[in-house]
């Protein structure tokens, strides 16, 4: 594609995903951790997975001929248009499927929990991050988004703000990876019932969510409002 820079070991993945967003996909199929992990190089990324770098960027430029870019180029867009954005979708989006997910591993860990014994650790993990991304949520809303708005109008960034909502991030990363972990990819396979198969479906697209969410503020948000801070 026209515009494209070269791929190289070198390349982080979130340059990858910044310039063309629609990498995300085959990021996930192959589990490179794009959103808490994107400053690591497409190497570096790729040995933690044990998978061959030079395979990965073939995959990469391969899907660059046959996929269309993403309509919105939130790396683009004004600062408020991006704080808008992930309040109205994501946050909006957690906020209705937190609950919904607390209720269906409820049910499935009451029925199946004792012969299904990685159900409890999945709702105790489940429970623990919604308890973190609910209250992260709201600071986001309350202090980080406007101290990013202020930046644009060249207010200032308390020290280690970014910072710690990048750690915060790290720690929801952890508890989906155990999730997946714990349910071999959210394998469909071996359900027990169909509130099973609902649970396992909702989970991973609460990854999916969550990972562009994550994405979106640690490799656009974070570096723009920052380098709108040193400009």
């Amino acid at each position: 594609m026209a515009g494209m820079k070269t791929i190289t070991r070198s390349t982080t993945l979130a340059e990858l995903v910044v310039e063309q967003p629609s990498r995300t996909r085959l990021f996930e199929r192959l589990g490179l951790d794009y959103c808490c992990g994107g400053k690591k190089s497409l190497e570096e990324a790729s040995a933690k997975q044990g998978l061959d770098v030079h395979t990965v960027i073939a995959f990469l430029q391969a899907d660059e001929d046959t996929t269309t870019p993403d309509t919105h180029d939130w790396a683009g867009a004004p600062i408020a248009d991006l704080t808008r954005h992930i309040v109205d979708d994501h946050h909006a989006y957690l906020r209705v499927e937190l609950p919904r997910i607390s209720g269906l591993l409820e049910k499935v860990v009451r029925a199946h929990g004792r012969d299904r014994t990685e159900l409890p650790e999945v709702q105790v993990t489940f429970e623990a991050m919604r308890t973190e991304l609910e209250r992260h949520m709201v600071e986001e809303e309350q202090l980080l988004f406007p101290v990013c708005l202020a930046v644009e109008d060249g207010g200032e960034v308390p020290d280690g703000v970014v910072e710690r909502f990048e750690h915060d991030h790290e720690a929801v990363g952890a508890a989906l990876a155990r999730m997946r972990e714990l349910t071999d990819g959210f394998d469909l396979e071996t359900v027990r019932c169909n509130t099973h198969r609902a649970t396992l479906s909702a989970l991973e697209e609460l990854e999916r969510d969550v990972h562009q969410h994550v994405h979106e503020e640690n490799n656009i948000l974070f570096p723009r409002t920052l380098a709108a801070l040193a400009g």
